[in-house]
């Protein structure tokens, strides 16, 4: 006659019936929004600078100092 098989052995956070909460401050989701605004916003400056291309040579610089000749 076989035996009958046991059930395994769960380990013990397994079993616990704690409910799982989490607590989330206001503050905390303010600043996410800011942290997630400032990424937008370098993402959008980073894709502007692609679309403009490069950029051609310039002219001579308008401080350069001037020639004396005499």
């Amino acid at each position: 006659m076989p035996r009958p098989m046991d059930r395994p052995q769960l380990p013990a956070f397994c079993c616990s019936r704690r409910p799982i909460t989490t607590t989330v401050r206001v503050r905390s989701l303010r600043q996410l929004r800011w942290l997630l605004l400032l990424v937008l916003a370098l993402q959008l400056g980073t894709v502007l600078l692609v679309l403009a291309g490069p950029v051609p040579p310039g002219a001579a610089p308008l401080l350069a100092p001037a020639e004396i000749r005499p």
